[in-house]
């Protein structure tokens, strides 16, 4: 067991509805970090009343994610290009419950992230069906027509709360798009999501040199897996954490 394991195995726990009841952050602000997972541990043992969500005796779950994107990859180059207000669609598996939902992610103009979401069956087809579409148009004021999935992750994840902030810790990514395949980091992305940006761990990750990454799980896999669209924004975050399997 490393030190990162054992720190989560001992936090007190958090169920999920109190979980959504302090932290339901729909509208928030978002950091992400590649942390060594022995240096998170220390940092993570200096943040008070922080506790970890546990459902069933578990710590730690699998999702499956399907991003949707056009043929031209619309939503990929908006990111690229550094459009301030811009989508993610994608569905989200929680595998170990089987609840499934489809979501929109909205990034705001002061940089908020919006996430509006409905559920849909787990072994409904990735394709989205006619209401699904609508449901999208509605958010993002496109046709959703042009949309199909275009690639999928894997990975785990550990949700940690420290009042009306959340930790989310991801680990073991794997991405694929046809017969190509990824893989991520050995680090820890860490991802805090906040009312105002703000957190402990923020700090705390700053002053031991861990500096914010601009990534995005589905905007690092395309590169990776699409070799034909532009990479130069992501090109050293691929070098050093992301390879082809």
């Amino acid at each position: 067991m490393t030190a990162l394991d054992g720190l989560v195995a001992a936090l007190p726990p958090i169920a999920l509805d109190e979980l959504n009841a302090r932290a339901a952050l729909l509208r928030r602000v978002d950091s992400k970090y590649f942390a060594p997972r022995a240096a998170l541990a220390e940092l993570l043992e200096a943040i008070p009343e922080l506790r970890v969500l546990e459902i069933g005796g578990h710590r730690s779950f699998r999702y499956r994610t399907v991003y949707y994107d056009s043929a031209a990859f619309t939503h990929y180059r908006e990111h690229v290009q550094g459009r301030r207000h811009r989508f993610k669609v994608r569905v989200r598996t929680y595998c170990d419950s089987g609840d499934c939902m489809l979501e929109v992610k909205s990034k705001g103009y002061r940089g908020q992230t919006v996430k509006d979401r409905r559920p849909r069956g787990p072994r409904h087809p990735d394709a989205l069906d006619a209401d699904e579409r609508a449901f999208v148009s509605s958010i993002t004021g496109r046709d959703a027509a042009v949309l199909r999935p275009v690639l999928e992750t894997v990975y785990d994840r550990t949700t940690l709360c420290a009042g009306d902030q959340r930790i989310t810790l991801d680990t073991d990514l794997t991405c694929a798009a046809g017969d190509r395949r990824g893989r991520g980091p050995d680090d820890v992305l860490v991802e805090t999501k906040s009312p105002d940006g703000r957190t402990g761990l923020d700090r705390a990750l700053v002053h031991a040199g861990v500096r914010p990454h601009s990534v995005s799980k589905y905007c690092v896999a395309a590169a990776l897996l699409y070799p034909q669209l532009p990479r130069n924004r992501w090109h050293r975050t691929l070098q050093r954490s992301f390879a082809l399997v």
